[in-house]
């Protein structure tokens, strides 16, 4: 995720000029050992009975569009999905042997092989990146 520091502030002692790209990762926030005991695990009750601290939780999408934070692509995603999962669900495929690794050095990351499917009868579909 990604903006634009609205003025001169500090991080951490480190000054950020008004203007400055930032870039929040949440894919690493999300699975950080040192916020989360357990951060592969599908835990809903990780906050039960108490406040998520400000540095813990990133809420997305949540709450009601004209007064929350919701994704500007969320109408076009939703629009798209909704007409490409009916084929998708009918569709006969397989997931092909590959590295699903994600790499953390580089933004916007994806598997390191690409997300590739084997469809009966033809060679393997998807996207191919070296390693």
């Amino acid at each position: 995720m990604a903006g634009f520091a609205a003025r001169d502030t500090e991080h951490d002692g480190e000054p950020i000029p008004e203007g400055t790209l930032l870039l929040l990762d949440l894919y690493g926030q999300n699975h950080d050992p040192e916020l989360w005991g357990t951060p592969y695990e599908f835990d809903p009750e990780r906050f039960t009975g108490r406040e998520p601290g400000r540095d813990e939780l990133v809420p997305q999408g949540g709450g009601d569009a004209s007064r929350n934070h919701r994704c500007p692509g969320e109408d076009v995603t939703l629009a798209v999905l909704s007409c490409l999962l009916p084929r998708l669900a009918r569709l006969e495929y397989r997931v092909a042997e590959q590295d699903l690794r994600i790499p953390l050095d580089r933004m916007p990351t994806t598997p390191r092989s690409g997300f590739v499917i084997e469809l009966p009868g033809e060679e393997s579909h998807g996207t191919q990146e070296s390693a």
